[in-house]
């Protein structure tokens, strides 16, 4: 579908995902080189997204947990944050 619109002559922006751990984003941008050797484990998934982000088709940026939405669903919400959802 990308390369379709592209080929229509409609710019393509590079699509950006939120991320919380910034070791995470670290790895993702540096590589393999700005971790420990405890990595090893990271294989597929993890080529994949520093695939994507060397072609710049997507850009990773750092978000507060707060900030994540979809981490509202996912997590147990205490205080504030329950308060601040339940409106």
């Amino acid at each position: 579908m990308k390369n379709f619109l592209a080929a229509q002559g409609y710019k393509i922006m590079a699509s950006k995902v939120f991320q919380d751990n910034k070791n995470a984003i670290r790895m993702k941008i540096d590589g393999r080189n700005s971790c420990t050797g405890n990595l090893r484990h990271v294989d597929i998934r993890y080529f994949f997204v520093k695939d994507r982000v060397d072609r710049t088709e997507i850009e990773i940026s750092y978000c507060p947990t707060e900030a994540i939405l979809a981490d509202f669903f996912t997590k147990l919400l205490q205080g504030t944050l329950f308060r601040l959802l339940d409106k």
